[in-house]
């Protein structure tokens, strides 16, 4: 399961939405995601339900709901996620499925990697745990005082992830883009004199020293209007600095960090059938002396994803360098074939490379890239390819490596390439198939009569146990 916080307040069962109910609903949701795996008390939970005096039946509300949703909040395996206990009621949350517990976490081992001299790796963790919030916390819930006590703080924490990410940016001397991004941080927030700092720097090393000594003004004019103080230190040293040009404020770009980037998607469970390519795929890696070019071929919808990704997931850990994964978009008619620089500079990118030192040239890009990867071991999805001509740059010859490739058509991306053909599934696989995503019932019979009307394609089978 997972659950989000940071942002309106969802839960979803693999990639299924799950209906948590209506405003006092979501907000005893909320308040139980506040204090994962914990007993939260009754009386807590009330205030933190309702602003102001609760209703004399309150705990009964409360009682109520957590009924409805001990119904809803249930695992793939039939667990009860809410449970109730003396004095109150406790949610189990996996490490893992909390957008919050993930935040905390990528933040703090951001902001590990900066005090230890890294900002390409801190860059690349703080961006993660930045991205992870798709609005305010808890957005869409009626706030009480108890709630807001406790959802308050948490934006005080984006802010400052925030901040020590354009840091991690500003030390790789990546600067150009963040000049925006600072302005629109500082409309909402006129009174964060580090990002105030990190603007004038930015502008600064843009080479608008203008600019950045009209933006010192701007901030010493908003602190002392607004609260009629004097702007700190780090603000005023850093204004005499910039007057005088100090080189210490030209960027050095740091070098590239050792980045380990773990980009594969969720792994499905209702991948069936495939165990022959599946061993195929693995004793060609395990076995390999050299690097691996795995390519999967097949129709529309057979299956190739789900395989790459399984394959790719359970041979992880013989990766411990870092696992890529790149849509290429080769066969999507809503949009555009990525080009090969594009995915070049997005791979270097992921390994730590600050985007001012990414080669726009291809060949640049895959000269550097093949560097950057050189005795590092990288295992690297590639989704949907068009052509030879758009993977073939993106291949490295370090040993220990591979490269899984899925397609429509058969590639001939190198003459050591271990070729996978998908074919349609068996009925008895079809059959599986409608069972594990809930096609109708238990009905033996009905569900054979579906598995035949498929034809062994696992995206009619998808569709005839929805419809």
């Amino acid at each position: 399961m997972r659950f989000q916080l940071l942002g309106l307040i969802r839960v979803w069962r693999g990639g299924d939405p799950l209906p948590i109910g209506p405003a006092k609903q979501r907000s005893l949701v909320a308040a139980l995601l506040l204090e994962p795996n914990r007993i939260v008390p009754l009386d807590r939970l009330v205030g933190m339900i309702w602003d102001g005096e609760p209703p004399a039946s309150a705990v009964a509300n409360v009682r109520t709901y957590a009924s409805r949703l001990r119904r809803t909040l249930v695992d793939d395996t039939g667990e009860a996620r809410l449970t109730g206990h003396v004095p109150g009621y406790r949610l189990a949350v996996g490490d893992d499925e909390l957008d919050l517990t993930a935040f905390r976490q990528l933040a703090a081992d951001g902001r590990a990697a900066l005090a230890v001299g890294d900002p390409g790796r801190a860059a690349g963790l703080l961006g993660r745990a930045v991205g992870l919030w798709k609005g305010a916390a808890g957005e869409d819930l009626e706030r009480s005082p108890g709630l807001d006590r406790c959802l308050g703080p948490l934006e005080e924490q984006r802010l400052v992830a925030v901040e020590d990410w354009i840091e991690a940016k500003q030390r790789l001397g990546d600067t150009i883009g963040l000049v925006t991004d600072l302005r629109h941080l500082l409309d909402e927030h006129p009174l964060r004199e580090r990002l105030w700092a990190q603007l004038v720097l930015a502008l600064y090393r843009t080479g608008d020293v203008a600019g950045a000594l009209g933006a010192f003004g701007e901030a010493r004019h908003c602190f002392s209007e607004r609260l009629g103080v004097d702007l700190g230190p780090q603000l005023t040293g850093l204004h005499q600095a910039v007057l005088r040009r100090d080189p210490a404020l030209e960027a050095r770009p740091a070098a590239v960090s050792a980045l380990v980037p773990r980009e594969l998607p969720a792994d499905t469970r209702l991948l069936v059938g495939r165990d022959r390519e599946q061993a195929t795929m693995a004793e060609a890696v395990l076995r390999s002396d050299g690097p691996v070019f795995i390519a999967v071929h097949g129709d529309a919808g057979i299956g190739k994803s789900a395989l790459a990704v399984r394959v790719a997931t359970r041979l992880g850990r013989h990766f411990p360098d870092g696992q890529l994964y790149v849509d290429l978009h080769g066969s999507d008619p809503g949009r555009a074939v990525r080009r090969p620089a594009d995915v070049l500079a997005q791979c270097l990118r992921s390994l730590g490379v600050p985007g001012a030192q990414v080669p726009a040239a291809e060949e640049e890009a895959a000269a550097r890239y093949r560097t950057v990867a050189a005795n590092r071991r990288l295992l690297v999805v590639l989704e949907d390819a068009a052509d030879e001509a758009q993977v073939r740059p993106l291949l490295t010859a370090t040993a220990g490596s591979a490269v899984i490739i899925t397609s429509r058509r058969r590639l001939a991306v190198h003459d050591r390439t271990v070729h996978i053909g998908l074919g349609p599934l068996t009925v008895a696989d079809s059959v599986e198939v409608l069972a594990g995503l809930g096609g109708p019932g238990r009905d033996g019979p009905l569900l054979l009569r579906l598995a035949r009307s498929c034809d062994g394609s696992p995206l009619a089978l998808r569709r005839a146990a929805t419809g």
